[in-house]
């Protein structure tokens, strides 16, 4: 036990408290929840230990009664005996890889379920830093190694573990002095596991980051795939590839260097083992003190535990790599988001849809600040549009509104409320979004409008449709609205897609809406669809309309324009272009581009 106690201590000396708590918590708030699979699967591990050990010394009788003396009449018993205990070894295997796999398969799933809740729940920032390839290592790396590890280490510290004791008893038993001598260098057979160990933990991390790495770069490249075509760079984006690709294998023939350095030394230890049983026991034989069928029971034994063994000797690889995947999920799992709603925060619904911004500063880095004390007013079903050159802030106040992030100084309010002060569900619930990059799941086109109102009816989508032009193109597919439009809409065309969105913001009949750009990437013809859809969805709402093409918000009741963060101008068209400032040189730029 000394043995075992001396290991234990190893291993969690490796760990830090944090990951020891993260430990406990995964095996409290995830596999003992699931107490009932875990006995039962512990019991038939102990089953199978004892009907092992039996199994091996079922061979002295063998040797002595059968092969020795002759003996015919124990000859049937003990083929019974046999049948009986490789039978039941091998049920009692079966049933527990078959609850220790279902115990496995629900805590993934519950932790599956908890991550994404944590993820969905991040603000955007989050999203910004951390790269999709990185998120899709947490689903399928971390979790998968967390699983290994837990079935793993249950399955090594009960099954093999008991076995690797049954069968040390049953050496001792047959012979106390041959098992004593073997065991002198069984301590010795720890130290490289414990020393390997702590290597593969940083290697494995290495891994994983690598993993992430080269998923985010085949995700931009298959989501780019025009722009990677359309300017050449397949070999670039090859080279990108293949280097990553190249830098996980590096790490995962490191990984194996190290990982299985343990088998030559368990091979070594075990021969030297086994050449010293063979030895002492062939003496002791010739002398008349231990029989054959004692002998060969020892030896098997040892051959017995030697898988068990090896088991132990890689628990400590394995547990250390599940470490470092309990201590990064973790992470995410308690991770808090920063915009969150205050616990008295009320439920907001608009009355009037007036939206008034109050002397509102923003910056996303500690250094830059984007708006510098923005103040205006949209009034009840008022059409207000934001226009400026790129980087001026106005899709920037669009996610202030919206409550993607919150504002640094000053305060957004909607019929009075301050929106820090009302639920952000709530919030999103009174208002419909609709942008230039237009977001459709790979999934049918009637699904993609109902995301604007899942309880809707599919008379409402379909009004919707045609309130939106989409209508018409709509049923000119084979499938109509059960035409799966592709990985972001990719089986459709721009103005397709835009129409789409705007089906859904009208399904979801918000009082106030928000447009960002929502026809700047639309040729002439679209656009002029899409616009028709557009004029119908604002009619009797709150608009802010963020507009790169001026000639779409020329009837806006009002315009402000913004320059690198602030208002430098407002009013009506024919009010700005009198006063033949900065917007009437971009109408002019604008008007002559035309």
């Amino acid at each position: 036990m000394d043995i075992f106690s001396k290991l234990k201590q190893k291993i969690i000396g490796n760990m830090s408290h944090d990951s020891i708590k993260k430990m406990k918590r995964l095996w409290v708030g995830y596999v003992l929840s699931q107490w009932k699979l875990l006995a039962l699967s512990m019991i038939f591990m102990g089953i199978y230990s004892v009907l092992n050990a039996w199994s091996v010394s079922l061979l002295k009788p063998v040797f002595d009664k059968v092969f020795i003396e002759q003996n015919r009449d124990v000859l049937f018993i003990i083929a019974v005996e046999v049948i009986i205990a490789f039978g039941a070894k091998g049920f009692a295997q079966y049933f527990q890889s078959v609850t220790m796999t279902m115990l496995g398969a629900n805590f993934t799933k519950r932790l599956q379920g908890d991550l994404y809740d944590r993820f969905i729940a991040q603000d955007l920032e989050f999203f910004h830093k951390n790269n999709s390839g990185n998120l899709l290592v947490y689903f399928m790396g971390d979790l998968n190694t967390i699983r290994d590890a837990i079935i793993n280490s249950v399955t090594t510290v009960v099954r093999d573990a008991c076995s690797v004791i049954f069968l040390i008893v049953l050496m001792f038993w047959k012979s106390f002095d041959m098992a004593a001598a073997m065991f002198i260098l069984f301590p010795i057979g720890f130290y490289p596991m414990i020393y390997f160990g702590k290597k593969i933990k940083q290697i494995f991390h290495s891994q994983q980051n690598s993993f992430g790495n080269l998923y985010a770069i085949l995700a931009q490249s298959f989501q780019g795939i025009k722009i990677v075509k359309s300017y050449n760079m397949e070999s670039l984006e090859s080279k990108k590839i293949k280097g990553s690709a190249e830098s996980i294998a590096n790490i995962e023939v490191k990984m194996s260097r190290n990982n299985n350095i343990l088998s030559p030394l368990m091979e070594f230890f075990g021969g030297i083992a086994a050449a010293g049983t063979l030895a002492y026991g062939g003496y002791r034989i010739m002398h008349g003190t231990l029989t054959t069928g004692d002998f060969v029971v020892f030896l098997i034994a040892i051959v017995a535990a030697y898988q068990p063994m090896k088991s132990l000797a890689n628990l400590n690889s394995r547990v250390q790599m599940g470490i470092v995947a309990i201590d990064r999920v973790f992470y995410v799992i308690d991770k808090k988001p920063k915009i969150v709603s205050k616990p008295e925060a009320k439920v907001f619904k608009a009355t009037k849809g007036i939206i008034k911004v109050d002397n509102v500063k923003f910056n996303y880095t500690e250094d830059v600040e984007v708006l510098h004390g923005i103040n205006l007013e949209v009034k009840e079903a008022e059409k207000v549009a934001v226009v400026g050159a790129a980087g001026s802030g106005k899709s920037t106040l669009i996610n202030l509104i919206l409550r993607f992030y919150d504002v640094k100084e000053g305060s957004i309010k909607i019929d009075g409320q301050d929106i820090k002060d009302v639920t952000i569900e709530s919030l999103r619930d009174n208002i419909a979004f609709v942008s230039q990059d237009v977001v459709l799941f790979d999934d049918t086109i009637k699904k993609n409008i109902l995301m604007g109102k899942p309880n809707a009816t599919d008379e409402e989508a379909i009004n919707a449709a045609k309130h939106a032009a989409a209508h018409n193109f709509i049923m000119n597919q084979d499938q109509g609205y059960d035409t799966v439009v592709g990985e972001r809409g990719g089986n459709l065309s721009g103005g397709q897609k835009q129409m789409i969105s705007i089906a859904r913001a009208m399904l979801k009949d918000a009082p106030i809406l928000l447009l960002d750009e929502a026809t700047s990437s639309l040729d002439s013809k679209s656009e002029r669809m899409v616009q028709e859809g557009l004029e119908r969805l604002m009619k009797g709402r709150t608009s802010i309309v963020v507009a790169h093409r001026l000639s779409t918000i020329i009837n806006s009741d009002k315009i402000y324009v913004f320059e690198s963060g602030n208002i430098v101008e407002s009013g009506t068209h024919a009010e700005l272009l009198a006063l033949n400032g900065y917007y009437a040189n971009l109408y002019k730029i604008q008007f002559m581009q035309d």
